[in-house]
């Protein structure tokens, strides 16, 4: 089973990057997620049309997915950043 995933606003992401997993502070991060590069993944979400047919139609769509690379010190980091950066658009920024 996977592990619990909390889930909050989005409006909150720079506040709660700025913390590990573990709850510890970032040493070199302080919560710009537009200062790190940003990044792009294409899924698709599939549904089957009237599934109880041999004729039925297998209908996918693309859903983006966007993350940003920060660094913290030496190391990296990613956060799924979809939501974030959908609001940013919508407050026109």
């Amino acid at each position: 089973m996977a592990p619990f995933v909390e889930v909050f606003p989005a409006g909150e992401l720079p506040f709660r990057t700025q913390l590990t997993l573990k709850g510890t502070a970032r040493k070199d991060f302080h919560g710009d997620l537009k200062g790190c590069e940003l990044l792009a993944l294409w899924q698709y979400e599939c549904e089957v049309e009237r599934p109880v047919t041999r004729e039925s139609v297998t209908r996918c769509v693309p859903v983006e997915r966007l993350f940003r690379r920060c660094k913290d010190g030496q190391k990296t980091f990613m956060v799924e950043t979809t939501a974030w950066e959908g609001e940013k658009k919508g407050k026109g920024v």
